[in-house]
């Protein structure tokens, strides 16, 4: 990318002197290029900060944590900063509403004033649409090239699966993080994805929430030329083998977590501050510094994961994964109840939340548990080559004491329903049909331990 010469003579009466600097480049989506901006830079970091829901204020306190370190002439560092217009939940920081994106200096308030309205842009704010995020990460890459890039989706996961319901009632009481009953939702309007599907940014204002089949599309569209090298989900539940398995073509580490997240999320201040200051460093060294500082951030107090993934060949170990799901799907039924006896054995990710969820487990733990208890040395070893396979994924594994022993948590969850009764009560679980094509899960479709859920659950004509 060629510098940007601006001939200053030419600015308008009245206009700022950062809208005349985007008129006349010519890039209307273009924010403030500080002092340091330049190609040659090592890293790009991107930060899809969808605040748009009752994280209003979680995402201002994380905006601030990633400002007291800020950008340099090394990395970059951008948010796109949303807050929603229709329901408030602070009017700290100016109390404005919209969507801003930032280019973040030491120091810097979330304040229109230091961003660009990308809504003035003509631009999608609605951030639980591929159009907003395509745009966000285009305008990133065009403007602040680095060597490597990092993207983050921050906001709500599955764990919040209420919070676009239209009963008022399922969002404030799922939101609380209370233990009183929820209202059962009547219908799959009042309940957002949970089980088969992985969704994630949920938009208050628009009502929309972005699957991982459209985050999936827009990196790999844009990420084209070159893979992404780290994808973080600062969002509850996202570290999943079906995850790893969708962006393992275009993307090198993935930062997520197998069980919820409390709403504060990552310390940014923890893995900005050594990139910052070792800004050469690779993507598995960053994704090692982001899960030490949340295990550090968190230690033992809460429910909570966060593993970094190595996506590098995921295909031929899932692969193997289903070579052994084969194996015990053709094998005796006596085989099958073994795995499905250690299935039991394991807590579900979120099972402690209000309502509780039934539907993922970890699957290394599941494996070795099935291993311990199967009297087939065929399936055993099958079994243990699988495991193997993906457990030579896992850069990093933090997991407190209360997600480690019944949830096993080491580093990567799998679908799993707990019951037959689960999986069809799951009001999103089409995204575990091999034939569905609505945001079609590319682990479903092409591997074949769907197969064998059927078989174990009793489930018929889904394949």
């Amino acid at each position: 990318m060629a510098k940007l010469y601006v001939d200053t003579d030419k600015l308008v009466p009245g206009m700022s002197r950062r809208r005349a600097l985007q008129a006349m480049a010519g890039i209307a989506s273009a924010a403030v290029l500080p002092s340091w901006a330049s190609p040659e830079r090592e890293w790009t970091v991107m930060v899809f900060m969808n605040g748009k829901n009752n994280l209003e204020l979680d995402a201002l306190d994380n905006f601030h944590a990633m400002s007291s370190v800020g950008g340099t002439k090394e990395v970059a560092l951008l948010a796109q900063l949303g807050r929603p217009k229709k329901k408030r939940y602070t009017d700290a920081d100016g109390g404005w509403s919209g969507v801003y994106r930032f280019v973040v200096e030491k120091g810097m308030d979330p304040l229109p004033s230091n961003g660009t309205n990308v809504e003035e842009l003509g631009e999608s704010i609605d951030m639980g649409s591929t159009d907003c995020l395509r745009s966000f990460v285009k305008w990133g890459r065009a403007n602040y090239p680095a060597k490597r890039y990092m993207l983050v989706i921050w906001n709500h996961g599955q764990g919040w699966r209420f919070q676009l319901a239209n009963n008022m009632e399922l969002r404030t009481a799922s939101s609380r993080g209370d233990t009183r009953p929820l209202p059962i939702p009547t219908s799959v309007a009042e309940a957002p994805p949970i089980g088969g599907f992985r969704a994630v940014s949920s938009d208050d204002d628009t009502r929309s929430i972005l699957f991982n089949k459209q985050i999936q599309d827009v990196v790999e569209s844009e990420f084209k030329d070159r893979k992404l090298d780290v994808l973080g989900y600062d969002a509850c539940l996202m570290g999943m083998l079906e995850t790893a398995y969708a962006f393992a073509p275009s993307t090198e580490v993935m930062v997520a977590s197998e069980d919820l997240e409390p709403a504060a999320g990552w310390d940014y201040g923890a893995w900005l501050a050594p990139l910052t200051s070792k800004p050469r460093m690779s993507a598995e060294e960053l994704a090692k510094h982001i899960v030490d500082g949340y295990e550090a951030l968190n230690k033992n107090k809460y429910f909570t994961t966060l593993s970094a993934l190595r996506l590098n060949d995921m295909q031929s170990s899932c692969g193997a994964l289903s070579t052994f799901a084969d194996s015990v799907r053709t094998a005796t039924s006596a085989d099958r109840k073994v795995l499905y006896d250690a299935r039991l054995t394991l807590k579900s990710y979120g099972d402690w939340a209000n309502p509780p969820l039934a539907t993922s487990v970890d699957l290394i733990t599941l494996l070795r548990r099935f291993e311990s208890a199967s009297e087939s040395k065929a399936l055993k070893a099958s079994s243990a080559q699988a495991r193997q396979a993906i457990q030579a994924h896992i850069i990093r594994n933090y997991a407190s004491t209360r997600s480690a022993g019944p949830y096993g948590s080491e580093g990567i969850a799998i679908y799993f329903p707990r019951t037959q009764r689960d999986f069809k009560g799951d009001p999103f679980g089409s995204g575990y049909i091999k034939t569905n094509k609505l945001f079609p899960v590319d682990f479903v479709r092409e591997q074949r331990w769907a197969d064998l859920l059927y078989a174990i659950l009793n489930i018929t004509g889904q394949s």
